[in-house]
């Protein structure tokens, strides 16, 4: 029961930080999943986020892997409500009041505000998992050329990941 309640309040917390997206939240996921509560090491949350991002749905949900490690599949559906209800919510409450306040100065600055907060916030996380998941010269080679190649447009990206990931693979 503790640890249903540790990854409530984990995952609640999370969930009002998670500005601009969920890679925002992944520098302090890590460091609470990892460092503080011990439930994964650093390569079983870099396996666990790079598993969700190739599953249909949002891209968080290395929440449900985080919740099934440390308490099955009542911990998966305890950190996915937990980091989701929150932001789920207050998405409805604001979409329904947006028409009302459109054209106000307020809501048009806080918009304004939030996104180089967004932007920085994922650049942490990028930095974060990409910390955790290169660790050798042949990792950051392959994670280099697959950028250039995303960025370049040369190739489709699911194709790219897909020979990336194999290339990884039979690096490893």
């Amino acid at each position: 029961m503790a640890s249903l309640l540790a990854l409530a309040g984990l995952f609640l917390r999370l969930s009002f930080l998670a500005i601009g997206g969920g890679i925002g939240v992944i520098p302090e996921m890590v460091r609470q999943v990892v460092t503080v509560h011990g439930w994964l090491t650093p390569r079983e949350f870099v396996d666990g986020y790079a598993l969700s991002q190739v599953t249909p749905g949002p891209g968080m949900l290395v929440v449900a892997f985080v919740g099934y490690r440390v308490a099955g599949l009542l911990g998966a559906v305890v950190a996915v409500t937990a980091m989701f209800g929150p932001a789920s919510l207050l998405t409805w409450v604001v979409a329904h009041s947006w028409e009302r306040l459109r054209g106000r100065p307020w809501p048009e600055a806080v918009a304004r505000a939030l996104a180089p907060l967004a932007i920085g916030l994922m650049a942490a996380g990028v930095y974060t998992v990409g910390r955790s998941a290169l660790t050798d010269a042949p990792t950051m080679a392959l994670a280099g050329v697959t950028a250039l190649v995303l960025g370049r447009r040369w190739a489709s990206p699911v194709l790219v990941i897909l020979l990336a990931g194999l290339a990884g693979w039979l690096m490893g």
